[in-house]
């Protein structure tokens, strides 16, 4: 079997082969309570805001850092106030080369994917890249130390 190298698979693995189910979304009129609440209960740092099916905005815990709890802001006001607007999405059918590649240039930890109707349907999450390009690199990545019978002269952080 022949194996391809790595820019090769990135080219050609699509995005929805590698997403998990996982995506938490809420509309642009909850509040900042419900959405911390909803991050909350679902283990999210983010919720992709979507109002009839289209993507508005992302609300993360930067966000929250940032627009609320820096600012004293009244939590009972709508996640639409506090959101990132101008948000990058990616077709679901896109390589995953793609999305890393925006994912580095913008600095983003997850990023909206929508079908070809422009509709959400799932989200992309940068951990879930780290996990798909390990699988590339599983000795270097699983292996700590890095050497097996590497022993430390002092306890971790002396």
């Amino acid at each position: 079997m022949e194996t391809k190298p790595v820019e090769v698979l990135l080219k050609e693995k699509k995005i929805y082969q590698i997403v998990n189910p996982k995506l938490v979304q809420a509309p642009p009129e909850m509040t900042v309570e419900e959405a911390v609440n909803l991050m909350c209960e679902n283990k999210a740092g983010y919720i992709v805001v979507a109002k009839n099916k289209k993507v508005v905005g992302v609300f993360t815990e930067t966000d929250l850092i940032n627009k609320v709890l820096e600012n004293g802001i009244d939590w009972k006001r709508p996640l639409s106030d506090f959101m990132t607007q101008d948000v990058k999405t990616l077709n679901i059918k896109e390589p995953v080369g793609h999305a890393i590649d925006l994912m580095g240039q913008g600095g983003f930890y997850h990023i909206p994917l929508v079908n070809d109707e422009g509709q959400l349907v799932n989200v992309l999450s940068v951990r879930t890249l780290i996990r798909f390009l390990a699988e590339f690199y599983p000795t270097e990545v699983y292996n700590l130390p890095p050497k097996p019978n590497q022993a430390m002269a002092t306890p971790e952080g002396g």
